[in-house]
């Protein structure tokens, strides 16, 4: 009987606990997200999705600094003919394997769902072009390629990953 009762008392407090673990962090940006804080499919709207060219001004690598673990986001700064606009692109390992590098100067074609962050207009990248290069970023509904991977795991060996090509 006491072990039935001990039982009984384990998975009430587990169905009461687990929920809770599995929020997110606050600002975390949620799970699965891919990117920091918003930068997710939560915020990839479809409906916003976008092209624009223009020339990288600025480079930017954001230390994300979550648990120890250290991750570095990208991010670019586009001159276009409406003004700079901040581009989002994602984890900076993902850009290593690729092979792909952006400096300030290069000629850039995005497309993504341009949103609105701390009150400025930005794109949230699903695709760009630089250097010859094409590299899919997001799928259709914003879900990152590189989900389910990590440094070192590269294309073709996790679901999602998506090389750059020519």
């Amino acid at each position: 009987m006491k072990k039935i009762m001990w039982l009984m008392v384990w998975c009430i407090v587990l169905a009461l606990v687990c929920p809770v673990l599995a929020q997110p962090a606050p600002g975390s940006g949620g799970p699965g997200m891919g990117m920091g804080p918003g930068m997710g499919p939560r915020m990839y709207n479809p409906q916003t999705v976008t092209t624009v060219k223009g020339q990288v001004e600025k480079l930017q690598t954001i230390d994300m600094g979550r648990r120890g673990r250290g991750m570095t986001l990208q991010e670019v700064f586009l001159k276009t003919d409406q003004g700079s606009l901040r581009v989002h692109l994602g984890p900076s390992w993902y850009f290593s394997e690729q092979k792909l590098t952006i400096k300030a100067g290069d000629t850039m074609e995005v497309t993504g769902s341009k949103v609105t962050l701390n009150n400025q207009p930005a794109i949230i990248a699903r695709e760009i072009k630089v250097n010859d290069k094409t590299l899919k970023l997001r799928d259709e509904q914003g879900v990152p390629v590189w989900r389910g991977m990590g440094p070192g795991m590269g294309p073709g060996r996790a679901p999602g990953g998506a090389p750059a090509t020519k």
